[in-house]
């Protein structure tokens, strides 16, 4: 449910939020590195899976409303 909700948070803040679905890949962070001298944001990851999503706004609002209790 964790990774569904954040590729849907992902979907709504790409370029593609217009779009029907929209790849999201997640990986564990052992398989991300940044390459020397990139620019900010940018990583090489080797190891991911894709979630499929549609930028839902209505779930975007729902789950920005949700208190967090730790």
């Amino acid at each position: 449910k964790t990774i569904s909700e954040a590729a849907v948070i992902a979907a709504y803040h790409s370029r593609a939020r217009n779009s029907g679905q929209v790849a999201v890949d997640y990986s564990e962070i052992k398989n991300i590195k940044k390459p020397n001298s990139a620019q900010p944001g940018m990583v090489n990851y080797f190891t991911y899976f894709s979630a499929y999503a549609t930028a839902d706004e209505n779930l975007i609002n729902k789950l920005a409303s949700k208190q967090i209790t730790v």
